[in-house]
């Protein structure tokens, strides 16, 4: 959180004898002295109001939204599927955690004169209402925290270590990436049929999800093509992403372009979103890209030609679909 803010106190060791001060300058009619006076203590309380407010609103150097990408509960690694419904924020001295929806916030307090630095946490809200967690924690790169919370609040860990016997929780987060980021990087697989996984040149592993589309579901009529259709896209290929946030499982949301291996780098580049929606492969997702003029427009061409998917019989769209499987799973549903 860098320096701590500085905090200004006053003490008037005799307060009578300040007022007594004051009194005697008046009395003794030095008008102009007294406006002098009350001039200068009035700069230096401006002065110092704005030194207490510049201090304070020095940002931490934790602010920001946290995803993990390792983490390990008394021993346990914990599945990628788990990692990924979890999103930390941290804002000043207020964190929020997000467990698959389910909120967790509070406040903390940082000692860094300790080696490694501690971590007090307070939950306000959510499972941890009321308990206190010790943690320490050590930013290894500006978009890199590591934190080993003990989850008893018993003592601060020693070290970055979770034994299976211990009440430990180890946790490497990475920074979320901001709008507008741009990565390069080796399609390593395409899990989905609007997802890959992207390996970039420093070996980071990230979950690309295609900005302003959505493709058939797996289980869905035309979802295997869609998904084939992608894979000889990209499966193996270079390509260059352009960041728009992140999704509440951590999946990166981005516009993606690509030389294809037959062509010149001095060619144009597909963009992967707009190809797929005007070869038939995917929906414009209006909901999240509404004023997206490409994606309406490659929708309408492929609609008209009745390209891939919309040749297809009793169509539906994968939003709906996702929403008639979530309701059978509902208490009482037939």
């Amino acid at each position: 959180m860098g320096q701590p803010p500085v905090r200004w106190r006053f003490e008037l060791v005799d307060v009578s004898a300040f007022a007594e001060f004051c009194r005697h300058i008046f009395l003794a009619g030095d008008i102009v002295m007294g406006r002098i006076f009350w001039a200068r203590v009035m700069l230096v309380s401006v002065l110092l109001l704005s030194h207490q407010v510049s201090a304070d609103e020095t940002p931490s150097p934790l602010n920001g939204i946290w995803h993990p990408v390792n983490a390990a509960m008394m021993g346990q690694e914990l599945p990628k599927e788990v990692r990924d419904g979890i999103v930390l924020k941290l804002d000043g001295e207020q964190y929020s955690v997000t467990v698959n929806g389910t909120p967790d916030k509070g406040t903390f307090e940082i000692d860094r004169k300790s080696v490694p630095h501690r971590m007090t946490i307070t939950g306000k809200v959510g499972p941890n209402q009321g308990k206190t967690l010790l943690a320490i924690f050590e930013m290894t790169k500006s978009e890199t925290l590591r934190v080993c919370y003990d989850i008893k609040g018993l003592a601060f860990p020693a070290a970055f270590t979770s034994e299976p016997e211990s009440t430990h929780y180890l946790v490497e987060y990475r920074r979320e990436l901001p709008k507008g980021a741009e990565l390069s990087g080796f399609v390593v697989d395409v899990p989905d049929s609007d997802a890959f996984d992207l390996v970039t040149a420093d070996k980071k592993t990230y979950r690309i999800r295609l900005n302003g589309i959505d493709a058939p579901e797996l289980d869905q009529s035309f979802g295997l093509k869609a998904q084939a259709a992608l894979k000889e896209l990209i499966h193996e290929q270079t390509v260059r992403v352009i960041t728009q946030g992140e999704d509440r499982v951590g999946q990166i949301i981005s516009d993606v372009y690509f030389h294809p291996k037959a062509t010149a780098a001095t060619d144009a580049e597909i963009q992967v979103n707009s190809h797929l929606v005007a070869n038939g492969l995917a929906w414009h997702f209006v909901r999240f890209a509404p004023d997206n003029e490409l994606l309406a427009t490659s929708e309408k061409q492929a609609r008209t030609t009745k390209l891939g998917l919309w040749a297809e019989v009793d169509l539906i769209s994968p939003w709906d679909w996702r929403r008639q499987k979530a309701e059978t799973k509902k208490p009482g549903s037939k």
